[in-house]
């Protein structure tokens, strides 16, 4: 069974992106899938109190999930982000390039230099607006719990919104891998509909308040005027 609760212009399902993407409409995708090395936090008690810490992803075995949802795409235009060591998702039509900034990043902290940088995929067709620079630059990462991070590999809300900008004008998004919701915050703020799964209860938890408290907001442009959450539990 998959849950799914309406928040206005949001919709958002817990659940196994694999098995709610039948049930789904969306006319892009923008996600952070798990990358396929079994990725484990290196944050201990001793150096975070967050509730992420120890924390595994979620069918990070391998790229299959990520796989499944960008065949699932298809020729609807998509982003991914990914990490250089493991094989780029079919259909990729260039890279583009996050800098980090003073982040650490992922990866082994042994080594003596930081991952202060990401790839980005891009796929699909019917990409919108001006050409820019493929470097994305001044999105710098929150690195604590205390400063507000709710996810190990929560992205900035003022990166996932210049990437989406760059969407066709009122197109619904889907993150499938929607962790705390940080696509669907970005997406508020566009005035874009978004749809979102996220299998690990907490997070889903989590994206569905920072999602609430976004529409809330005046600085946003909600497409439902009183938006309402509600519940629905529908068997798959």
């Amino acid at each position: 069974m998959a849950e799914k609760v309406v928040i206005g212009s949001a919709e958002l399902w817990h659940g196994d992106c694999r098995e709610v993407l039948p049930l789904l409409t969306a006319d892009a995708v923008v996600t952070d899938p798990p990358y396929g090395y079994s990725y484990e936090s290196n944050y201990t008690a001793e150096t975070t109190t967050a509730a992420w810490m120890n924390t595994t992803i979620a069918n990070d075995h391998d790229t299959s999930a990520r796989d499944a949802v960008l065949t699932w795409a298809d020729q609807r235009p998509w982003l991914a982000f990914g990490a250089w060591r493991m094989p780029k998702p079919a259909g990729v039509r260039g890279v583009l390039v996050w800098d980090k900034g003073p982040a650490s990043g992922m990866g082994d902290l042994s080594f003596p230099w930081k991952g202060s940088w990401e790839e980005i995929y891009v796929g699909g067709k019917g990409w919108a607006g001006r050409r820019d620079e493929g470097v994305l630059k001044g999105h710098w990462v929150v690195t604590r719990a205390s400063m507000g991070r709710t996810h190990p590999n929560e992205k900035p809300v003022s990166l996932m919104r210049d990437l989406m900008k760059k969407l066709p004008h009122g197109c619904t998004v889907l993150d499938p891998f929607m962790g705390s919701g940080t696509t669907g915050v970005a997406a508020m703020h566009l005035g874009l509909r978004f749809v979102g799964v996220e299998v690990h209860r907490p997070y889903f938890d989590e994206a569905c308040e920072r999602i609430a408290r976004a529409q809330a907001q005046g600085s946003l442009i909600p497409l439902d005027p009183t938006p309402v959450a509600t519940q629905q539990v529908m068997e798959l």
